[in-house]
């Protein structure tokens, strides 16, 4: 009798178990986060830190200016996985929305790396960074669009005009 109640006990406890491990390869762990999530956490705070300086940031108001961005941001986790950001701003250029996960029918695409985003967070002058970010082209951006491609691209023209006389 008492065989039996333990092998009843062991019986249950193996099904458990079965189930159990059956159902992990369903259901996302609590612990398994996407890769992007550390780093868009950490992007949060910097909105802030852009929209005070958004007017230190040479022709940002012709091109974000009432703009729905995509942004992907390459990660350096060996696997290719790309962190998309939907960014919506205002008619200063100042972010109204920074969302993890790309928005309908952006004006503007932009794509960076995990290293350029860190370079710019953890510089001594992260606007001055993200400047040269977009300078070197380590921060690539193009319109969505005939007209969002021309306003884009007369904004580059003018960025590199502005640098032969400064």
């Amino acid at each position: 009798m008492i065989l039996q109640k333990k092998m009843k006990v062991l019986s249950v406890l193996l099904a458990l178990c079965m189930v159990s491990t059956m159902l992990a390869g369903f259901v996302p762990s609590a612990a398994a986060q996407d890769p992007g999530d550390a780093l868009f956490e950490a992007m949060k705070p910097m909105v802030e830190l852009y929209n005070a300086n958004v007017d230190r940031i040479p022709f940002i108001k012709t091109v974000a200016s009432d703009a729905r961005i995509n942004a992907e941001v390459t990660l350096n986790d060996g696997n290719g996985s790309v962190l998309v950001l939907g960014i919506t701003t205002d008619s200063d250029a100042k972010v109204v929305s920074f969302e993890k996960g790309a928005i309908a029918d952006p004006a503007i695409r932009a794509y960076t790396d995990e290293t350029t985003v860190n370079a710019i967070m953890t510089a001594s002058n992260p606007v001055a960074a993200f400047q040269d970010a977009l300078e070197s082209g380590a921060i690539y951006y193009e319109g969505v669009g005939f007209s969002n491609s021309l306003k884009v691209g007369l904004m580059k023209v003018g960025m590199t005009l502005m640098g032969f006389f400064t």
